[in-house]
């Protein structure tokens, strides 16, 4: 068995419903339509971040998933609204595109700051805090600033935590994510 059959990518995140899914892939297509130039996401990758892991060994995995567990536990559920196009590190030459919440709201930055927390003490290290937000392009070559794309409100409920492992697919050159665990927010 060789190194990457012991480790697993994993990240935590929040899955769109389907209307949200389906408003966010009109928001790159529209994008798509202004000729801007990036490598547009499939709809079944689109999800929220909240934590990237990275690679962890295989025999950490069950602490990974308590951990989900223990987070889901002790935050309630919540709307969020995604309103907004950006772009990271910033606009002007942006790598990433993304669909944003303007107002993350309290009950976003609790649930980002009580994963990173739980996954601190299992070890993970953290460069920055979470952005409420879900990518829907790359870009190879930033060159251009981000063109200015209507956003129309994409409201939805998060109702649980997913631990996403992203698995290459050397065939089409890309990555495929693959929900391994669900924890379901407390209703109270």
């Amino acid at each position: 068995m060789d190194d990457r059959e012991k480790k697993r990518r994993l990240f935590l995140g929040i899955e769109v419903d389907d209307a949200a899914r389906a408003a966010c892939m009109g928001v790159s297509e529209a994008l798509r339509r202004t000729g801007f130039g990036a490598k547009y996401e499939p709809a079944e990758k689109l999800h929220v971040t909240l934590a990237f892991l990275g690679n962890v060994a295989t025999d950490h995995y069950e602490a990974v998933a308590a951990a989900l567990d223990g987070v889901a536990a002790q935050n309630r559920r919540f709307g969020l609204t995604l309103d907004r196009i950006g772009g990271f590190p910033h606009e002007r030459k942006p790598r990433v595109i993304y669909i944003g919440a303007r107002d993350q709201g309290a009950p976003f930055r609790k649930l980002a700051q009580s994963v990173r927390g739980s996954y601190a003490a299992l070890g993970f290290q953290f460069d920055e805090d979470s952005v409420a937000h879900v990518t829907i392009a790359r870009v190879k070559d930033p060159r251009s600033p981000l063109r200015s794309v209507e956003v129309d409100p994409i409201a939805f409920e998060v109702n649980s935590l997913s631990l996403f492992e992203s698995l290459f697919d050397p065939g089409a050159n890309t990555s495929r994510y693959e929900v391994t665990r669900v924890a379901t927010l407390s209703a109270v």
